[in-house]
């Protein structure tokens, strides 16, 4: 029987993985559910973190059976990295002069470094990659906001803003 190869404890670290790659993902697919004209986002940024963690738990046991060496885990995260790269590239559209959905394919591929970093047991910087991510997407928007505002203001009193608080 299969399952009496794993132990409970292998069977736990998967699930709580598994489980741990998907949250951590969660906020970066809200975001871009909400935001990416793609509309990439709350299923498909928690699948690739989710099977990401779950190729490379699976490349661990192999190697932990001696299935694999460690130059065949390398191989593995490798792989994983090269079919995200795919799926990130089926995000970017590019229309006459204009590239759109860069910014989303890259999430996808980080995504999957979330799952990855989960599989090996560094939550911190799965945790790190999930906040930066956020960050790097919420910036630009407040600061294209400000700018924004600033225009319609300046706009609104018929001056630019300089000239009217230099006299």
């Amino acid at each position: 029987m299969w399952l009496a190869s794993f132990t409970w404890p292998q069977i736990l670290e998967a699930v709580v993985s598994i489980v741990a790659a998907y949250l951590l993902a969660l906020p970066l697919a809200l975001e871009r559910e909400a935001n990416a004209p793609t509309r990439i986002g709350l299923r498909t940024m928690p699948l690739v973190s989710v099977g990401a963690c779950a190729y490379v738990l699976l490349s661990r046991l192999l190697h932990e059976q001696d299935v694999f060496s460690t130059d065949g885990l390398a191989r593995t995260l490798r792989a994983v990295m090269t079919g995200i790269g795919f799926i990130g590239g089926g995000a970017i559209f590019k229309h006459t002069h204009d590239v759109r959905g860069l910014a989303t394919g890259a999430a996808v591929w980080t995504a999957g470094a979330i799952g990855a970093a989960v599989a090996h047991g560094y939550y911190e910087i799965a945790i790190v990659l999930g906040i930066a991510n956020v960050i790097v997407f919420e910036i630009p928007r407040r600061l294209t906001r400000v700018r924004r505002s600033r225009e319609r203001d300046r706009d609104a009193m018929g001056a630019p803003l300089e000239r009217a608080h230099s006299t």
